[in-house]
């Protein structure tokens, strides 16, 4: 390829053809910005900015989606979302009533049977519970701006499957919302 030939595309400078809002119409937090770095017959790429708490939609690639995103200063990290993997989207909400339930349900018995092994048990649940939350604050990362690349193969096809839409939803192209 001769040097006349590469291309430079500030996402920024791109006509508003190529950029828009997703998540406009849905209520919450999905709104993010997008803009169309490079569309062509071989690669799409779209480049995305995150604000502080915004999250995606619930989607999935039929091809698959390189993802490179930067969570703050020199801080990249590079995704692979495989062929029809889900990603995006709020957390899965864990088990945790069912959870709950088998745990007070196994005290009670415990309480009956050997009240020394239940008061002993309930003091490790406690802790384990206490490390789960200083773990889940020393691993948060601060609010910041996140700047995310999105590189799509053909056919370009991405489906929507969240909670927040309707119905399920099949786009080809560029996602536009």
């Amino acid at each position: 390829m001769a040097e006349s030939e590469v291309i430079f595309v500030n996402p920024f400078a791109v006509p508003d053809s190529q950029q828009g809002w997703r998540g406009l119409h849905l209520s919450g937090n999905s709104r993010r910005k997008w803009y169309t770095v490079l569309d062509n017959e071989f690669i799409l790429v779209t480049a995305l900015v995150v604000r502080p708490g915004e999250i995606s939609i619930r989607h999935y690639h039929e091809t698959g989606e390189l993802n490179i995103s930067y969570m703050g200063e020199n801080r990249p990290v590079i995704r692979w979302n495989p062929p029809g993997v889900f990603h995006g989207g709020p957390p899965a909400a864990p088990e945790v009533a069912d959870l709950d339930r088998r745990v007070q349900d196994t005290l009670a018995k415990a309480k009956t049977t050997d009240p020394v092994i239940s008061e002993l048990l309930s003091s490790i649940l406690q802790r384990q519970v206490d490390i789960e939350h200083q773990l889940e604050a020393l691993t948060r990362t601060a609010p910041h701006l996140r700047v995310a690349i999105d590189v799509l193969f053909p056919p370009f096809k991405t489906i929507i499957d969240d909670p927040a839409y309707p119905e399920k939803k099949t786009v080809i192209g560029q996602w536009y919302d």
